[in-house]
């Protein structure tokens, strides 16, 4: 049990503490919510898998390649889960924040 206050002090706060911007968190309860599409789109991202680690040399065995094709999907689909929260936060957080409204495409 702890007897001290646990309230972090200055320096604690400096090096341990992180208050995200609304963007940031905006972003995160986005890809959160939609987390879902991340984990299907790891099922269909075979190909570009195989093809990033195809001319890594120095696997030694299936066992290997395999794992680093996983870490491949993961890495895929957490890009495009990234791209796709950013085009549905930005533009309403643009518009918030700086009075910004995006173009509709020509």
């Amino acid at each position: 049990m702890r007897e001290s206050d646990s309230t972090p002090n200055d320096l604690q706060r400096a090096l341990l503490g992180y208050d995200p911007t609304p963007l940031e968190t905006a972003l995160i309860e986005w890809t959160k919510e939609r987390w879902p599409m991340a984990a299907r789109a790891m099922v269909y991202n075979k190909s570009e898998a195989e093809e990033m680690v195809s001319g890594v040399s120095g696997v030694r065995g299936d066992e290997s390649r395999l794992v680093m094709e996983v870490g491949a999907r993961v890495a895929i689909a957490e890009r495009e889960l990234l791209c796709r929260a950013i085009a549905a936060v930005l533009p309403e957080w643009l518009e918030e924040t700086y009075g910004l409204t995006p173009k509709a495409g020509d």
